[in-house]
Order: structure tokens, then sequence, then C-alpha cells
């Protein structure tokens, strides 16, 4: 017999796939894993280079909110390990409308649980498994103060997904992500840095669900402390564009969250870190709970 499933416009962002480079979820929940670019957000890897970056994200759920921000399923709480390679190329010789054509590809890994009391032993929940591919390309300019570039992402659906699962590492659902990102450089150390984007989710067909078009701007500000080192504040603002539909149906469940937090880097032009903590700020129709980031680069 499958086990009881909890409502969606409650859980929103619990059925949760939150790994570092595309997930598209049910309940609202964007295909972008959002708060992860708030560095050199505008920068790509020059003609011939080849960079890898390892994104690894812990998120504390300590809450689920509903639209007008109350806290529903009391003592409800999660913990998700979100990991990701993502591996970039830019071509040589390859030009397009004036800047540089690279192409992308990333692997999540996801491991979480999922605990809400109230449900007794129907509301545990655990998985960990490979997540859901993406597949791109952008297209990169630079000058000495503005670096910007134009993202173009698929995900397949080919994580490990079960439909009667509280928490998936995968989710069965294609998406497309479409971002514009740019780093400029206003005053001397000065760092400003956001990357903006839509993600449209097409409809899970084990579940009849297709969540609404979600826009994410992630946000840095930072400050050259000395030749390599930077500090410091990043974070996100996300919005849900239009309602779930659930079989056909409009069903709300418009998610909107913001986390803010310091930040502290180090980058060369061959390697680099960042470390953020990110506390919650906003939470409508999704999971609350603060993160922990530790991502990373290198060049081949």
């Amino acid at each position: 017999m499958a086990r009881m499933r909890v409502p969606r416009c409650l859980l929103c962002g619990l059925c949760i796939t939150v790994a570092a480079q595309a997930h598209a979820l049910e309940g609202g929940t964007s295909s972008y894993p959002s708060g992860v670019v708030t560095v050199m957000s505008g920068a790509v890897g020059a003609s011939g280079e080849t960079h890898a970056y390892s994104y690894n994200k812990l998120i504390d759920i300590d809450s689920v909110r509903n639209g007008q921000g109350e806290k529903v399923f009391p003592k409800a709480k999660g913990k998700i390990h979100a990991h990701a390679l993502r591996l970039v190329h830019t071509l040589e010789q390859a030009r397009f409308l004036g800047g540089d054509v690279s192409l992308q590809a990333a692997l999540p890994y996801v491991d979480g649980h999922i605990d809400i009391p109230v449900l007794g032993f129907r509301g545990r929940d655990s998985s960990e498994g490979m997540g859901d591919p993406m597949f791109g390309f952008l297209l990169s300019w630079a000058s000495p103060t503005y670096l910007h570039n134009v993202d173009v992402e698929w995900i397949q659906p080919w994580g490990t997904y079960d439909r009667d699962a509280l928490i998936n590492p995968g989710n069965n659902t294609k998406a497309l992500y479409l971002g514009y990102a740019f780093t400029w450089f206003p005053v001397g150390k000065l760092e400003v840095s956001s990357k903006v984007s839509a993600n449209y989710s097409f409809e899970n067909k084990a579940t009849d669900y297709q969540s609404g078009i979600q826009l994410v701007a992630d946000l840095g500000v930072n400050y050259r402390i000395a030749q390599h080192w930077l500090a410091g504040v990043g974070g996100f603002i996300s919005t849900q564009l239009n309602d779930d539909q659930s079989d056909g149906h409009t069903v709300g469940n418009r998610s909107r969250s913001t986390k803010l937090g310091p930040q502290l880097g180090y980058g060369t032009r061959d390697w680099g870190f960042v470390a953020a903590y990110q506390k919650d700020v906003y939470a409508r129709n999704t999971s609350g709970g603060d993160t922990l980031m530790f991502n990373g680069y290198m060049k081949f």
C-alpha cells in the first residue's frame, strides 16, 4: 500500500531537491539553487579554458510556511546536503554576437531527511542519490569594469525519484532555465554582482503537477580586503510569477523567499573558494531554514 502523502499546498518546499545546479520542484519551488552565484557572477573563463566548479550547501529546515508566513506542521524539521560538480569549457575562436561561447554541464548529488512529527512515522523520510543533470551554454562579454553573460540550461529528469516519497534527489520534471549575470566594479575594490534567472518547469507526468515560473535574483556586494581576499554580503530574492497547476487546475502555492548573510572568499585565476551563511529573512509557501555554503572552482 502506498504511503500517505502530505498535501503539496502545505509542503511546498519540503518535497525538496535542492542541489547546486539544477532542479525543478513541485510546490512552487525554483529549478535554480537560489543564492549560490553572489561573487564574480558575470565572470566566465577565457577562450580555450576549462573550469570545474564545486557547489556544496547544507540547508537546515526549521519550519514550513504558508502563504501568510505562518508555521504549519508544528516542529517540522529536516536537513538537506546538496552537492554538484559543474564543468564549463569556453570554445576557442568561437564568437557569437561579439561574445565568447562556452559549453557547460552539471550533475548534482542530494542527501536529505525530513521529520514532521504530527504525521507520526509516515512523516519521516530520507533519501539520497543523483539529482537531475543540466546541460547548456553561455555567451559572455567582458570589459575592465563590467563582466556579463547570458546562460541557457536544460534540465533532464534522470535523477532518483519516487512519487510516494516526501523527499527526492530528482524531480521527474524537465525544466528550462534562462539567466543573465553581471559583475560591476563601480569604484576601486568594490564589486557588485548579481544573477537574475527565470525557471520554467514542465509537468511532472507521475503526479500531474506543474510548478509556476520562478524568478530569482542572486545578489552580492563584496570588497577586496587583500590581493586575493574578499568579504561581503550575499543572498537572493525569489518570487513565483504564476500559480501551480495540479491535474490541469490552478492551485496557487506561489512561493516567495529571501535569504541574506555574510560571505568570505579567496580567488586567483587558477583556483578559489567562497564560504557563506544565509539567514532566512522572508518565506511564504515554502520551507524555512538557514543555509551554509562552501563553493570552489579550479582552472584546467
